[in-house]
């Protein structure tokens, strides 16, 4: 990336356990924003510019980390280790058209947990509500189940360990999570991510809204320390996904995006962005 990361950022905001509410005590800090990459960095054809993943770059951290330290969960993390992912608006937009969870997450992301926005930003939340359709209930119900299948083959490896050489990811597991697992046979972190993805993209589908700040947040934060056995899991799990399959033969949503009134907004961010973008890559 040869372009200043912060001059074409139109939003970064608290991701994760601090958007969701259920951070705790040295949880990490996770952002996620949208840029609009300048248009010689679109039109190069030696340079490919999706998303930037890594710290926050040293000017970036100077305009969000008031923010940050104002907020009530995310000040207590800035200790943690922080990780920023920044996406440009194309991708992003894409991502948002197929209904990907981490995508709409950042889009729908509550007010409160926002730590930088311009005017172009405003612009793509009010039109939110366009990217949910019926493609919630496979994507959500997606991602969901596969975390259900990590957690059981987590649970294979508990109950009968291998006798092969620890993997590395194995030995690098926080010791709390890694405790929690051996107590209930399971992992319980992911437990509580499979619920919540099944519960937003079932109200979704009965509502037509995106509920990232959790009002459930201390119930998932129980299944998260183990308050709900295995077998309760499954059940839930079922449950939640016959009502999604159900839910969606009724939902109100749209089967899938306007795709021509979301690529003119798209497109027109784009180009309003790039008249402070003419000249080469990162200048003004």
């Amino acid at each position: 990336m040869n372009f200043s990361l912060h001059r074409h950022t139109i939003f970064l905001t608290l991701a994760g356990s601090q958007a969701h509410g259920t951070a705790r005590d040295g949880s990490d800090v996770d952002l996620r924003g949208v840029c609009v990459a300048p248009l010689p960095a679109r039109l190069s054809p030696f340079t490919l510019f999706e998303q930037y993943e890594g710290p926050l770059a040293d000017d970036l951290a100077a305009a969000v980390l008031p923010r940050i330290r104002a907020h009530p969960s995310a000040a207590r993390g800035l200790d943690a280790k922080a990780e920023c992912v920044v996406f440009d608006i194309a991708k992003f937009v894409a991502l948002c058209a197929g209904a990907n969870p981490n995508a709409l997450e950042i889009l729908f992301a509550d007010e409160r947990d926002w730590v930088l926005e311009t005017p172009a930003w405003r612009r793509l939340y009010g039109e939110r509500r366009q990217f949910l359709t019926q493609k919630v209930q496979q994507a959500f119900l997606g991602y969901a189940l596969a975390q259900l299948k990590k957690i059981k083959n987590h649970r294979s490896r508990l109950l009968q360990p291998p006798t092969a050489k620890p993997r590395r990811e194995d030995r690098e597991r926080n010791p709390v999570r890694a405790d929690l697992e051996r107590r209930h046979g399971y992992d319980t972190k992911h437990a509580m991510h499979l619920i919540r993805l099944m519960r937003m993209g079932l109200e979704a589908l009965q509502s037509g809204e995106l509920y990232v700040r959790r009002a459930d947040a201390a119930e998932l934060c129980a299944i998260r320390d183990g308050a709900w056995s295995f077998d309760e899991l499954l059940a839930a799990a079922a449950r939640l996904q016959q009502e999604m399959v159900e839910a969606v033969a009724t939902a109100s949503l749209p089967p899938d995006i306007d795709r021509a009134r979301v690529e003119a907004l798209a497109v027109a961010l784009m180009l309003e962005a790039s008249g402070s973008s003419i000249g080469p890559t990162g200048a003004p």
